[in-house]
């Protein structure tokens, strides 16, 4: 996964100019919620293996 840094580079650079106040709290906000699902989803993978062990 890539780092919000990084991801904010990757678009300043795309963009060709410096990111606005509001594109970086998208961006955050992006990135947060994508993180939050990310773990969600190890999280019920983790749970369901133990399942299965535990079975």
């Amino acid at each position: 996964m890539q780092s919000f840094f990084q991801i904010c580079n990757d678009t300043t650079e795309k963009l060709g100019r410096r990111l606005q106040d509001e594109e970086i709290r998208f961006l955050q906000w992006m990135y947060e919620r994508y993180t939050v699902e990310q773990l969600e989803e190890e999280l019920k993978s983790k749970e369901g293996n133990l399942y299965t062990m535990n079975s």
